[in-house]
């Protein structure tokens, strides 16, 4: 398969899994304002994915590898498992206690800056380079994002809420590209070979020691989850962990030696935001985007269309390759 080739289909991957990837924003503003505690929120989220994702890797008979990886490097999912899941989901579910899901999903487009900016703290080949283009281009993606929401600051009562917020989905921005490149990386220097639902239900199981301790946390305030929390964190694993998070992950999977591409699928998540918008539209009755929002999204789609024309350009010069 030629690089372009490969580089498209995985844009595409990455399209489709932001908008399963946004029903955690949407599920999470929904369970705060009903009152579902947080700590169950984060916890069963992973808790319903792990059955979920067993279940269709042992249909594709690729379980006894994974569990064979898993006994052999534990540490490797335990580690990234409890960093890149555990880490990111509990604080989405405290943000969404301060601050409506169209801001939570907002900030944690950050990640796409943050995963650029972690290159060289991650590789020790060639993908250590930040790509200045790509850096410059997420960056402007990140601007139009912000200003998509300058209109709706007036409307938050707190701001002391909203900068704790802030820097609580910012530590989940680091730790979601961190913990997936990490992970690549480590299994690339065991010469374990995972494809993305291996990948995912590694991570999942790994950070069951965090899962375990929420949970405990949450019964002992307030008992057992309410149903409808239940109802609602099934279709988040579903659609968002399942769907989404196999998804995104299989994208990056294919372009993981591409630093110019894998900016660009972690840019594909600033969909989001509009998938967040519009599905808080309907089920909240949030209203269409003013003067700031629609100038906001003028940015975030001319960034994001020169950041794919970049990827596709700099993927003609590359070596036909097979995806692993």
């Amino acid at each position: 398969m030629s690089e372009q080739k490969k580089v498209i289909n995985a844009i595409g991957w990455g399209m489709v899994a932001s908008l399963f990837l946004s029903s955690t924003f949407i599920i999470n503003s929904i369970l705060a304002g009903s009152g579902g505690y947080w700590a169950w929120t984060a916890a069963l989220r992973s808790l319903f994915l792990i059955p979920i994702l067993a279940a269709v890797v042992f249909a594709a008979k690729q379980l006894k590898p994974l569990v064979q990886a898993f006994i052999k490097h534990p540490w490797i999912f335990v580690k990234w498992g409890l960093i890149g899941f555990g880490v990111l989901y509990t604080s989405l579910a405290i943000a969404s206690l301060l601050s409506p899901g169209w801001m939570v999903a907002a900030t944690f487009q950050i990640n796409i800056l943050a995963g650029i900016l972690l290159a060289p703290f991650i590789y020790a080949d060639e993908r250590r380079l930040i790509p200045r283009r790509a850096l410059i281009l997420s960056v402007i993606i990140i601007a139009g994002v912000f200003v998509m929401q300058f209109e709706k600051m007036s409307q938050l009562h707190s701001v002391g809420s909203v900068l704790l917020s802030f820097f609580i989905v910012l530590l989940g921005a680091v730790v979601w590209p961190l913990g997936n490149r990490k992970l690549l990386v480590d299994l690339e220097h065991k010469g374990l070979h995972l494809n993305a639902l291996q990948r995912v239900l590694g991570m999942s199981v790994g950070c069951l020691p965090l899962l375990i301790i929420l949970s405990t946390i949450g019964y002992l305030k307030v008992g057992l989850p309410p149903i409808a929390q239940c109802e609602s964190s099934f279709y988040s694993a579903l659609f968002s962990g399942f769907l989404g998070g196999v998804g995104f992950y299989q994208a990056t999977q294919m372009v993981k030696k591409n630093p110019v591409a894998l900016a660009t699928i972690e840019a594909t998540q600033v969909f989001e935001i509009l998938f967040t918008l519009v599905g808080e539209m309907i089920l909240k009755g949030t209203p269409l985007p003013g003067f700031y929002g629609r100038v906001g999204l003028l940015i975030v789609l001319g960034g994001i269309s020169v950041h794919f024309w970049n990827t596709l350009r700099h993927s003609k010069r590359l070596p036909v390759t097979v995806i692993n």
